[in-house]
């Protein structure tokens, strides 16, 4: 069993983005330069999502990392999570480190290591 250690918890907006901690864009080698596209690949492996480094190429597991640090949490993730925007309800985006895996799970780990 690989330990998980919590990166930062995010929120999901209105729009249906959430903040890429920048703990996971350094990780991931991920950086926001004018003219190129910088994407994230969100993955589902069992009932883990994983976010990794994507490539250029258009796919609807794939989004733009925006220059303000945000990305859209795409459909599949956000069906399988059961994340859903509501004006009276804050749902919450957990990002993980698990090996060298970067793990995103609905809600605040109830025990967990933080980084």
């Amino acid at each position: 069993m690989t330990n998980e250690v919590l990166l930062e918890t995010t929120v999901l907006s209105r729009g249906k983005r959430t903040t890429v901690p920048e703990r996971v864009t350094e990780l991931l080698k991920l950086r926001f330069t004018p003219g190129k596209l910088t994407k994230l690949l969100w993955t589902q492996e069992g009932d883990e999502i994983v976010v990794t480094r994507g490539t250029p190429q258009s796919s609807f597991m794939k989004t733009l990392l925006s220059g303000d640090g945000t990305a859209a949490v795409p459909k599949h993730v956000r069906e399988a999570l059961k994340l859903k925007w509501t004006p009276d309800k804050v749902e919450r985006i957990s990002w993980m480190q698990k090996g060298n895996k970067i793990i995103v799970t609905r809600g605040t780990p109830k025990s967990s290591l933080t980084a």
